[in-house]
């Protein structure tokens, strides 16, 4: 066992740790808590990066061990390319979001319960990209869950934070359920709990067991990716968050949802078995699109608006990848992070014009431009950046995923509406930076600066998204040798 796999663990092991110190430490102050969970968050950032030299090297780090012998399960993780670029999104994701959470005055209370919970549900979406034994993966898989729920049962904002934590606990627990029924069922069938066993064996079940479990595979996992219309969780589950965990939730766990329909059905089954269903993703796909824009359109809370967004920008994803092309899946890829990227920007822009202001509805908010010039840059990006505007990264991604929508021959139609839906992308995002940043200031009382604590995180992801849509390329390069890891040469 060489250097790297003995590393590979430590991007589970560090986070808990965190939540050991943290639990034990029930008088920590907000920053002295804080400070534990960015410090694990860091450091487990750190070894990934590292281990990304490896892979260069080495194509893969595989760490193995024995856990439940006799029933063929052991705890067996496994970075690859395909796995790189998600954890790599979501530990990210999660150390901006634990940085932003200092300017927050969430967590001031139950400080080291709150960053242990924030630690957890980081650690369940690290674990789910990593797993190689599907045991593994469906812990991890519940973990990310029960972690997010507790966060917004207990630190949420509203009189029905209970409501809404039961129904975002019930209805993505249902597509956790089936997905569950697929591992059973592949578990059953192959008698062994190693995915790598399961992408040998998958094809040799019969054609009506390949498409039940295609089918529960792809439902399933669009819960969690919040497509139209699955997405009935989301917008009650944003808006009444935290801040810090609405950022986690849209920028991160909606990815898991992607790397899902990646790692089981695409990698198990065959791209003649997955064709039937294709043209059905395209569909569901252009539906959220637009479903996701036009409620943005009609929305007036600025979080319901952001969050609305979050179910059109994953419909461009399931998009890509229904077209079953090279270009179209590297699109949605890379859209996941990207995405990523600008929905951390626009909610922590949120979250200082909430702070600032008192108020969310749009339509009592107005004319912050000339007193916070470096917000209205860093929201200028941001909208700029979810309307798929050159240079910012967004526009690679959907150029990528309408390309392959041309490319794949199922539906030039579906490709061109889903071309003509994206504007609806730049319409509401111009209106919800007009309305906030132009004209008369409507707001009675504002703060005389935004929060340094708040802004220099804020700032930070701006100058990041801009960064990655000037270089693609490594990002580009990764997707290619994910997807080469899941088809080989079949694209």
């Amino acid at each position: 066992m060489d250097i790297f796999q003995i590393l590979l663990p430590g991007i589970t092991l560090i986070p808990v740790i965190g939540v050991v110190i943290l639990l034990i430490w029930r008088g920590a102050k907000k920053v002295q808590a804080a400070e534990v969970g960015i410090a694990s968050e860091g450091l487990a950032f750190i070894i990934a990066l590292v281990l990304l030299w490896a892979l260069r090297k080495n194509g893969e780090v595989v760490f193995t061990l024995s856990w439940i012998p006799n029933m063929a399960i052991s705890f067996r993780l496994t970075l690859n390319w395909l796995s790189i670029t998600f954890l790599l999104t979501e530990l990210l994701v999660t150390l901006a979001a634990m940085i932003y959470s200092l300017g927050e005055k969430t967590g001031e209370k139950m400080s080291n319960f709150y960053y242990a919970l924030l630690l957890l549900f980081s650690l369940g979406m690290s674990g789910t990209t990593l797993a190689e034994d599907a045991f593994v993966f469906y812990i991890f898989w519940e973990l990310m869950l029960l972690a997010s729920v507790l966060l917004i049962l207990i630190w949420g904002h509203g009189k029905n934070r209970d409501k809404v934590a039961l129904k975002y606990f019930i209805i993505t627990h249902l597509g956790s359920l089936m997905v569950l029924v697929c591992l059973i069922t592949l578990y059953v069938n192959v008698g062994s709990a190693n995915i790598s066993t399961w992408v040998v064996k998958a094809q040799s079940l019969s054609p009506n067991m390949q498409a039940f479990l295609i089918l529960f595979f792809i439902i399933g996992f669009s819960v969690k990716m919040a497509i139209f219309p699955l997405h009935i969780w989301l917008p009650d589950a944003h808006t009444v968050a935290p801040m810090p965990v609405t950022i986690i939730l849209a920028a991160a766990m909606l990815s898991m949802g992607t790397y899902g329909i990646l790692r089981f059905p695409y990698a198990l089954f065959s791209l003649e078995s997955i064709m039937p269903f294709a043209i059905w993703m395209m569909i569901a796909g252009l539906i959220s699109e637009v479903y996701g824009s036009l409620m943005a359109l009609a929305e007036n809370d600025i979080k319901r608006i952001i969050a609305y967004s979050s179910v059109s920008q994953m419909g461009y994803i399931l998009f890509g990848l229904g077209t079953l092309t090279l270009r179209g899946m590297q699109g949605s890829i890379m859209h996941v992070v990207y995405h990523a990227i600008v929905k951390a920007l626009l909610f922590m822009v949120v979250g200082i014009i909430i702070k600032l202001t008192n108020e969310r509805n749009i339509k009592n908010i107005g004319g912050l431009a000339g007193k916070y010039k470096v917000l209205c840059v860093c929201a200028a990006i941001g909208a700029l950046g979810i309307s798929g505007m050159p240079p910012l990264g967004i526009f690679n991604s959907e150029w990528m995923i309408f390309a392959g929508g041309f490319d794949s021959g199922i539906s030039v139609v579906l490709t061109v509406l889903t071309l003509i839906g994206s504007l609806l992308t730049v319409v509401y995002a111009l209106r919800f930076f007009g309305m906030v940043f132009l004209g008369n200031i409507k707001t009675k009382t504002l703060s005389e600066k935004a929060p340094r604590a708040l802004l220099i995180p804020t700032v930070a992801v701006s100058a990041f998204l801009i960064f990655e849509g000037l270089v693609p390329g490594p990002l580009l390069s990764w997707a290619m040798k994910g997807l080469a890891i899941i088809f080989g040469g079949d694209l």
